[in-house]
């Protein structure tokens, strides 16, 4: 794979992991009760905010960040919050209640004493909700990409190397209480990494995708093949074993592929977010099996920049 700039990496790393400010987004259609426990990350580089949104339909209540540079949140167990920053740092709270949560830096080491190699990105939390999965990648080079899965509360962490593979920067997805994906590749050849935190070991998983995230109980799937294609809802086995989905959400107007997807716990509700040809994030939707997996909401981001979206469990 050619090397890619660091700057240029990083600038479509922070395109996932960003939110434009909630103010920039309008409220177009909503069905409030679908759309309760979205998690939406919001502001500019280094200076963001976090809200949930309530089955009120408002824009739902804050919550306090470690820090402003704050790039990825996602919830776990008893809806503890991870919180992934600019320079790579991670942190987790305490259990989501009524007031802010407390946070604390993890700082993790693997067998050998040693901390994971940086740089980190993204973090997804396991099926049952206790680790959490993240991503190990220089795009500075042909460096390979590594998985890395840390217990914060042992702050001990796996980390599997793949120095013949190159990572495209998208977060991980678990499809099992110890496998986890990756996506790999170069230009239209991508594909799955399949790897598993218990042997350490890894094999090929489905090829011609670009994104896929997991529900928290990872049974379902969405999985985006690429451009000029739809996204792709079907039960993670059946992804798993190359079987068609009978499931397919398009593109909203003026956009054409999308950016962050995000599975709530039973795999009921999908959030997208959007992004026209360029990669500029252009609107959220929200999609629900009890609807067919029709559209039940739709923010339009306006002149946002970058937009990400999760759900509590």
């Amino acid at each position: 794979m050619a090397p890619v700039d660091r700057r240029t990496a990083l600038v479509a790393i922070l395109a996932l992991t960003v939110v434009a400010g909630a103010a920039g987004c309008e409220q177009q259609t909503e069905d409030a009760a679908l759309t309760a426990g979205l998690l939406v990350l919001s502001g500019d580089v280094g200076s963001v905010t976090l809200r949930v949104r309530d089955d009120g339909g408002s824009r739902g209540r804050r919550i306090e960040l470690p820090d402003p540079a704050t790039s990825w949140v996602a919830a776990g167990r008893a809806n503890v919050l991870l919180a992934t920053l600019v320079d790579g740092s991670t942190y987790v709270s305490d259990p989501l209640g009524d007031d802010d949560p407390e946070w604390r830096l993890v700082e993790p080491v693997t067998s050998n004493d040693r901390p994971p190699e940086p740089p980190l990105f993204f973090g997804t939390w396991d099926p049952p909700g206790g680790a959490y999965a993240q991503l190990g990648a220089d795009f500075s080079g042909n460096s390979g990409m590594r998985a890395v899965v840390t217990d914060p509360a042992l702050e001990q962490a796996v980390e599997v190397t793949m120095d013949e593979r190159d990572a495209l920067p998208a977060p991980a997805a678990w499809i099992d209480d110890d496998r986890i994906v990756l996506i790999s590749g170069e230009g239209d050849a991508t594909g799955a990494m399949i790897i598993d935190s218990a042997t350490q070991e890894f094999e090929p998983g489905p090829a011609g995708v670009r994104l896929v995230a997991t529900s928290g109980d990872a049974q379902m799937a969405a999985a985006w093949p690429g451009p000029d294609r739809e996204v792709e809802v079907l039960a993670t086995e059946a992804w798993l074993a190359g079987e068609p989905s009978n499931v397919r959400v398009a593109p909203p107007d003026g956009s054409s592929m999308p950016v962050v997807m995000a599975l709530d716990e039973p795999g009921d509700r999908l959030a997208v977010v959007w992004a026209d040809d360029e990669g500029t994030p252009t609107t959220i939707t929200v999609h629900a099996a009890s609807r067919d997996w029709a559209s039940v909401a739709t923010l339009e981001l306006g002149e946002a920049s970058a937009a990400t979206v999760a759900w509590l469990r």
